[in-house]
């Protein structure tokens, strides 16, 4: 069973740099029952739209860990405030894995695994985030 009440929608908010992927992710997550996506935002504007929108999570699109900015994942992190971060990463080592979670980041994904698993992170970030509130 989901981690939410049937009338809410977990309202989710995408950031990356890659317009396609962005506008991929912003539709299948739009498919889902249950799931509002808020807009989607570049990192450069990510803080402003998270502050706007107030989403319960904030899905972050990187290619992979040659892309992490430590400035950019803990700015994003201290500006989520109690929404949950979620990555989606195009490749994923342990020490990159290690290295986001230190940052605060909710949960990360590779962009190998099904969808369903990243419905399946979307949901649990929503659970701590309830959990917090």
């Amino acid at each position: 069973m989901p981690p939410y009440r049937e009338h809410e929608s977990i309202r989710i908010l995408v950031v990356g740099e890659e317009p396609l992927v962005c506008a991929s992710l912003v539709a299948l997550v739009s498919s889902w029952d249950g799931f509002q996506v808020l807009g989607e935002a570049a990192p450069d504007e990510a803080i402003k739209q998270i502050r706007a929108f107030e989403p319960d999570v904030v899905l972050l699109s990187l290619a992979g860990a040659d892309d992490i900015d430590s400035e950019l994942t803990s700015g994003l992190s201290s500006a989520c405030g109690r929404s949950q971060l979620v990555v989606l990463v195009g490749q994923c080592h342990d020490e990159f894995r290690l290295h986001l979670l230190r940052y605060g980041v909710s949960s990360v994904i590779t962009n190998t695994e099904h969808p369903m698993e990243l419905r399946k992170a979307l949901e649990v970030a929503y659970g701590r985030k309830r959990k917090q509130d």
